[in-house]
């Protein structure tokens, strides 16, 4: 009993801080969004973006085109499997005075960023 006693208040914490997490599930994604984001920022400005469409990116790297879209609702650069954003709904992308941006839609709440330049 003394030893069951123990581990139930070593695991405890690590219970409630799983819960916690569980239910505060947007928040989780706010820190994946903002480190998803800067990648994407990232792998935008290193190659050259070929082709915007409203639901995907086309960009060249020194080895081959790259293409960046939905798929099973995450946002992945392909080829390869380059995720940067997890369980979106609907994503969109467009133009605007030469800067890129990215909406995306996800649990009913929308959110935008720029991502590129198109030169």
């Amino acid at each position: 009993m003394t030893i069951v006693s123990f581990l139930l208040l070593l695991c405890l914490p690590i219970y409630k801080n799983i819960a916690k997490l569980n239910e505060n599930k947007s928040d989780t994604y706010i820190y994946q969004d903002e480190i998803g984001i800067y990648q994407l920022q990232l792998q935008l400005a290193r190659n050259k973006i070929t082709e915007i469409n409203p639901e995907e990116i086309y960009y060249l790297t020194a080895e081959n085109e790259c293409r960046i879209a939905i798929v099973n609702d995450n946002l992945i650069s392909q080829p390869g499997y380059l995720c940067y954003l997890l369980d979106i709904d609907e994503v969109y992308f467009y133009q605007s005075f030469g800067i890129v941006y990215i909406e995306y839609y996800r649990e009913g709440e929308y959110h935008v960023y720029p991502i590129g330049y198109e030169f």
